[in-house]
């Protein structure tokens, strides 16, 4: 199931975004914003994999928006201003929806999101070796990694891993929802339950923030340093 949030100014095109995806079995929009930032804060707090983004609206142009979205959320432009499609797909959109959006149309774009939405989750699959055994885990399932000497601590909420291998070695092969905390920890940003100014915690755990790496994991959460 895709999990979904439209943006748009006018009521009535989130009506029709609504009403085209109770038709798919596949996709359901959670929350819709007629106010673009507020639609903006809540994606910086909640998980969502595909925003239907309006791009002329009174408070905040939408190409604007799409630059300040989390990684890994795919944008289905909806606008009634054919102009805009270059800088739409510019901004790596999954599709660009003119209005009035037809059913047809909607379900093809809705189809191209699914897709992707598959393609990333096989690839945020990580390969390790432990103990001359391999594991495949998926990425989202690694709360926090931990560099201990030559070996690496994954941990998840089923059991931790002990890893021969370097944390830049690792890194290559995180997803972008992953970030580097400190120079012996790499965490998964989508598990934080609480950020104060040098550390985070995953559940019980508190992780450390350098100063190195602050700016950079702020900017991942949408957050001002």
């Amino acid at each position: 199931m895709l999990h979904a949030v439209a943006i748009d100014d006018e009521p009535l095109a989130l009506e029709v975004l609504k009403s085209h995806a109770r038709q798919l079995d596949f996709i359901l929009i959670d929350k819709t914003f007629t106010n673009a930032l507020k639609g903006l804060e809540y994606l910086q707090k909640n998980k969502a994999d595909v925003l239907f983004l309006d791009i002329k609206m009174p408070d905040k142009n939408g190409l604007d928006v799409a630059t300040l979205l989390p990684k890994n959320i795919q944008v289905i432009f909806t606008t009634a201003y054919a102009q805009y499609a270059v800088n739409g797909f510019e901004l790596n959109a999954t599709d660009y929806l003119l209005k009035p959006i037809s059913l047809i149309r909607f379900t093809q774009a809705c189809n191209k999101a699914k897709k992707q939405q598959e393609n990333i989750k096989d690839e945020d699959n990580l390969i390790i070796k432990e103990n001359g055994a391999w594991h495949k885990i998926p990425a989202e399932q690694v709360l926090y990694v931990e560099s201990q000497g030559n070996y690496l601590k994954l941990v998840t909420r089923n059991r931790n891993y002990l890893v021969r291998q370097t944390l830049y070695e690792l890194e290559k092969q995180l997803p972008s929802y992953f970030a580097r905390t400190h120079k012996s920890f790499v965490i998964n940003t989508r598990h934080i339950d609480r950020i104060e100014p040098h550390q985070v915690s995953i559940g019980f755990t508190a992780i450390p923030v350098s100063e190195t790496y602050k700016k950079e994991l702020f900017n991942i959460l949408g957050l001002k340093n």
